[in-house]
């Protein structure tokens, strides 16, 4: 049986070898500080300063459902501390491609996963790599607001209790707060942390999620339309949120709201479906990627103009 490796964050000790059969949440290796960042508006990087370090690196990546392919070809690379904005229309491949960074799409039996995804260097594909570790580390936030039927603190606390991070109730109890504190909702909820999390509002049902992908202490963050089903005073918490949390941690999102994507993103990708000549189904591909501003001003491939010009999609 192959050795497991554990996915070291960038500065941290080298990759160490987990015994076969033995418990996968082995303690990680403590958070380097993330270099300072602005929380002000998303800027491109100036002509001449170098761009920062990548978290992930992406080659010739394509996903298949059974004999269907989703989407393929996809290259790029996700910078460190940055927010990174996926749009195009439905059914081109965002979400099947932002699964692929923390294995998600291991848990459906029928996808296949093709090309190279690494993190901080590493192939996160390896057979020795474990997808449960790849998922502590690269924590992800869904469409609709999925919180457990139990209660705001259990919540918070589910992952550090269930992935062996620490059973020492003072410290438990520490990390759900710290979570619910960058989150935003800890003085909504520091009184009511027993209450049933299915009661809160939408809004702070989406951030509770947002605390407890937070409360295994990821790297990043990956986001699948977060606001779509929010409304805009809800929508507005959860972007000023993302503004602060990238100091900390690197985030990706899916969404359909292009202003949304101009409002928060440094860097976007546009993605589209085009028909197969050979299958005749339509295909997901990476059409352009690039600073968020370039890319909503002045696209260089005439199908990114006509799709932020509202033209199609």
């Amino acid at each position: 049986m192959p050795t497991t490796q554990s996915i070291p964050r960038a500065g941290s000790a080298p990759i160490r070898q987990v015994r076969p059969g033995s418990a996968p949440g082995a303690p990680l290796p403590p958070r380097t500080a993330s270099p300072a960042v602005s929380t002000s508006a998303p800027q491109a990087v100036p002509e001449g300063v170098p761009a920062p370090e990548n978290v992930f690196e992406v080659s010739d990546l394509s996903v298949s459902y059974g004999s269907t392919v989703a989407v393929r070809d996809v290259s790029l690379g996700i910078g460190r501390n940055r927010i990174t904005a996926m749009i195009g229309p439905s059914g081109c491949g965002k979400t099947s491609v932002l699964r692929c960074f923390n294995r998600m799409n291991d848990l459906i039996d029928i996808a296949r996963v093709e090309g190279e995804v690494r993190y901080h260097g590493h192939d996160l594909y390896a057979s020795s790599v474990d997808p449960v570790e790849v998922r502590r580390r690269i924590g992800m936030v869904f469409q609709k607001p999925n919180p457990f039927p139990k209660s705001i603190f259990d919540n918070v606390a589910y992952g550090p209790r269930i992935t062996g991070m620490t059973r020492d109730r003072s410290a438990i109890a520490e990390i759900v707060e710290t979570s619910l504190r960058k989150a935003a909702l800890w003085e909504e909820v520091k009184d009511r942390l027993t209450d049933t999390a299915t009661g809160m509002s939408g809004g702070q049902q989406q951030r509770l999620c947002i605390a407890r992908a937070l409360a295994t202490d990821p790297d990043v963050l990956l986001m699948d339309e977060p606001c779509s089903a929010l409304d805009p005073i809800a929508t507005a918490r959860i972007e000023e949120l993302m503004q602060q949390l990238r100091t900390e941690y690197s985030i990706v999102i899916v969404t359909h709201n292009m202003q949304q994507a101009a409002r928060v993103s440094e860097r976007t990708a546009f993605f589209t479906a085009e028909v197969d000549p050979v299958t005749e189904s339509r295909v997901g591909l990476l059409v352009e990627y690039g600073d968020t501003a370039t890319i909503f001003s002045n696209p260089s491939d005439e199908r990114t103009e006509n799709y932020v010009t509202g033209r199609f999609g």
